[in-house]
């Protein structure tokens, strides 16, 4: 084409925008190629070339110039349809402060590459750089302008002689394109930030990615979630967001890269939120913990980490037990990060972890509880017992055995010998007989053999039967009814056996009087139903 009168281009007609909107798409699918693939790979190269040839028809018999705003194109007036690559495509160009885009019928394959890379580039950077108008005014680009709707100027900056009044058309065309080309690079990038927060909402970009089903345009897309929220986080479409996110994560229909970029998609969310998760989860006021604890689980270690952390600095009673609940429904991915802060220097640091080992019953975790068993606090080491206990197995109860013969403090003495009782170790059942017969005339232990009688009984091994009848049987020192107390626990354990070898002896003390015939008559009817011989 030659210069002419200063002249306004005209807009490609209606009934080419099924071809416009189609070339629009293969343009927007060229710059995803050529964010993502090497030169001459054939994602870069074919839509690049499909794109080129639409381009080419729709410039053969005058220029194409479309006005672009975040909703889209416009080419005279009129949006052009298409589906959601083009309105990304637009957003593209929205948030590099491309407002018009003019296509020279003489169209070069080159020139439309270049200009492909430029969206393809950092916004950030092309703002700092001078703006894809000066960059592509640099390269050298003939044929493909941006925010330049005067023809007369664009001839003029090609170098073709124009006619008279194309210099006037040339300079007003310099001051219409001055506010965004004429801009330091530091104004540019803040402009940019600003186009980014006037892009799509975190909803339409939700939607976008729930229909999405090409694996990097899904990518593409999570990238643009992290970068809107970064820029405008919002507390109250937080939980939508990852919420969603975790739907998709969830859909197996969804390829495999596609439910772990949404899971990597919510981890990033989440690190930009990890307070206000936090806080939520502390919340009374908070009603949807069920959604909350989804989140956490999701998370898997991480989540475990950041409410162990809180946990830590929380002072009130309902906000730590609803930090712990939390941890313990993680399971198992808890176990790692909590059995890391039994090495904590604050003794009711070390204590929760071990409750809430306990909760989680890993048995894991049996090992690193074996240091919580010889803590210098007594708090810490009764809740290890507890805690044991709770997990259960011969490694635990092996554990407390070993904890309860090395034991010299009676009050976390009687504890282990409760906690082996509620397990039914029989493993423990020689210590405990050692215990029970331990020589003592004052009785001054009688809290600790008391105890080992009621949990003789419960563990229920008859190799207790000989040595409680021994104690029932014997006279002793009568220390302000000591032996008494004694007598009516071994005999409330027998009852509680259920061997027929101990009846004579205990019915024989039932037609008596005082508490340890009472204890007598209770532990008969005991030992008749175990061993069935009340037939009435």
């Amino acid at each position: 084409m030659t210069g002419s009168d200063n002249r306004q281009l005209r807009l490609v007609t209606s009934e080419k925008g099924s071809l416009l909107g189609q070339g629009l798409v293969d343009l927007y699918k060229a710059v995803k190629g050529a964010s993502f693939y090497p030169q001459g790979h054939p994602y870069r190269v074919e839509p690049l070339q499909r794109a080129y040839e639409a381009l080419l028809e729709l410039t053969s018999e005058r220029e194409l110039a479309l006005t672009v705003n975040r909703q889209g194109f416009f080419p005279g007036g009129e949006g052009v349809d298409g589906n959601a690559s083009v309105q990304q495509l637009a957003y593209e160009c929205f948030i590099r402060r491309i407002a018009n885009i003019t296509f020279m019928n003489d169209l070069s394959l080159a020139d439309l590459e270049q200009f492909v890379d430029l969206l393809a580039t950092d916004p950030y950077k092309t703002a700092a750089a001078g703006g894809v108008a000066a960059q592509l005014e640099e390269a050298g680009s003939r044929t493909v302008w941006v925010n330049e709707k005067d023809l007369a100027a664009i001839w003029a900056k090609r170098g073709v002689a124009g006619s008279t009044g194309g210099e006037e058309g040339a300079a007003g065309a310099g001051e219409e394109s001055e506010g965004w080309e004429g801009i330091s690079a530091l104004a540019a990038v803040e402009q940019v930030l600003g186009a980014l927060n006037e892009g799509p909402g975190l909803e339409e970009i939700l939607r976008m990615m729930a229909v999405e089903r090409h694996d990097r345009r899904y990518q593409e897309l999570g990238r643009q979630l992290v970068e809107r929220f970064r820029a405008t986080p919002e507390e109250a479409a937080l939980m939508l967001v990852l919420q969603e996110l975790l739907r998709q994560r969830q859909d197996h229909r969804r390829s495999l890269p596609q439910r772990e970029y949404a899971l990597f998609t919510l981890e990033r969310i989440a690190d930009l939120s990890t307070d206000t998760l936090l806080d939520h989860l502390e919340s009374r006021e908070w009603t949807d913990k069920e959604g909350l604890q989804r989140v956490f689980s999701a998370l898997g270690v991480k989540g475990a980490y950041w409410i162990i952390q809180r946990l830590c600095l929380a002072e009130g009673v309902y906000e730590r037990k609803a930090l712990a609940t939390a941890l313990v429904r993680l399971g198992t991915a808890a176990v790692a990060p909590v059995t890391a802060m039994l090495k904590d220097k604050r003794w009711f640091v070390v204590r929760n972890m071990v409750t809430i080992l306990g909760e989680l019953r890993s048995r894991d975790s049996i090992p690193t509880l074996k240091g919580a068993l010889y803590h210098p606090d007594q708090r810490v080491r009764k809740e290890a017992i507890r805690s044991l206990m709770k997990i259960g197995g011969d490694a635990a109860e092996s554990l407390l055995t070993v904890a309860l013969e090395a034991e010299d403090d009676e009050a976390i003495a009687r504890h282990l010998i409760l906690s082996l009782g509620l397990m039914k170790s029989r493993h423990a059942v020689p210590l405990l007989l050692r215990l029970l017969e331990r020589r003592d005339f004052l009785l001054k232990s009688l809290p600790v053999k008391k105890e080992v009688a009621a949990s003789l009984g419960r563990i229920g091994d008859r190799r207790a039967t000989q040595p409680l009848m021994k104690i029932v049987r014997s006279l002793g020192f009568p220390v302000f009814g000591r032996w008494q107390e004694l007598k009516v626990a071994a005999v409330t354990a027998l009852g509680q056996l259920g061997d027929e070898a101990a009846l004579p002896l205990v019915a024989g003390l039932a037609g008596k009087s005082g508490p340890v015939s009472e204890a007598a008559r209770e532990a008969v009817d005991a030992i008749e139903r175990v061993s069935g011989g009340d037939d009435e």
